[in-house]
């Protein structure tokens, strides 16, 4: 850049207009590309080295800047050339997620074994799977687990198994959710009604029409009843998994 400034000066004392135009657009399309590096770094390290950075926004990255097949290579290659072309270095949470967003692009396994789902919504959430002992999702986990596996899999048309559908419901009740969270209730409402007191499943309706009243803050009071404390737990679980997936 700096010759071109010197070269620049020389066309312009000598009165040799073309040749200063020349240099200037030189100078011009250099700037941008220097300046679009510079962008691009510090949009992957702001990706990258942002722990509550969602693993739909990592993965949809990784598609952007290495190809829909980037899952294919071995994981320290994929390290090796953020590093190389973009001065990035995974930190520990990141890395985990990464790992876990590889391991469903290759294996079907999340969707039909019960361990592999919590490992996957444990990593999806940023908190790094543990395979010495169980650590169960919280609700919120769980609903970002099953939205991010729909992403990165579209080709599995939402279909889950039963023992993940069983597990899913496991982790809401373990929670004291009783009722299908909004996000899941085509999902699980089956299979959890069959787990839960038929007193509680015949409220389903009436909680859901409190929960959309808690969502549009459209409400007075909240009472401790059956009805409210469910429906305010559910929204609790929502916002989780939208803090989760941002």
């Amino acid at each position: 850049m700096e010759k071109l400034s010197s070269q620049l000066h020389d066309a312009i004392i000598f009165g040799n207009k073309e040749r200063a135009d020349e240099i200037r657009n030189e100078i011009a399309l250099r700037s941008n590309i220097v300046k679009k590096a510079q962008n691009n770094t510090i949009l992957i390290n702001t990706i990258l080295n942002d722990e509550k950075t969602s693993a739909i926004n990592v993965y949809n990255f990784l598609n952007k800047v290495f190809g829909e097949s980037w899952w294919e290579w071995e994981f320290e290659t994929i390290e090796r050339l953020l590093w190389i072309k973009y001065n990035a270095a995974l930190e520990s949470i990141n890395r985990d997620k990464i790992f876990a967003i590889r391991h469903v692009c290759r294996s079907d396994g999340a969707f039909s074994d019960w361990f592999e789902f919590n490992q996957v919504a444990l990593s999806f959430s940023g908190c790094i799977a543990d395979f010495e002992y169980l650590r169960n999702p919280s609700p919120g986990m769980v609903i970002n687990a099953v939205k991010t596996l729909n992403h990165i899999r579209p080709d599995r048309n939402g279909s889950f198994g039963n023992d993940v559908l069983k597990y899913i419901c496991i982790c809401l009740i373990n929670d004291g959710v009783y009722s299908p969270p909004p996000s899941l209730v085509f999902l699980i409402k089956d299979i959890m009604k069959g787990m839960v007191a038929q007193s509680t499943s015949s409220n389903w309706l009436s909680i859901m029409k409190r929960y959309n009243k808690f969502k549009n803050n459209m409400y007075s009071s909240v009472d401790e009843n059956l009805i409210d404390i469910q429906a305010k737990r559910l929204l609790k679980a929502e916002k989780a998994a939208s803090a989760y997936a941002t």
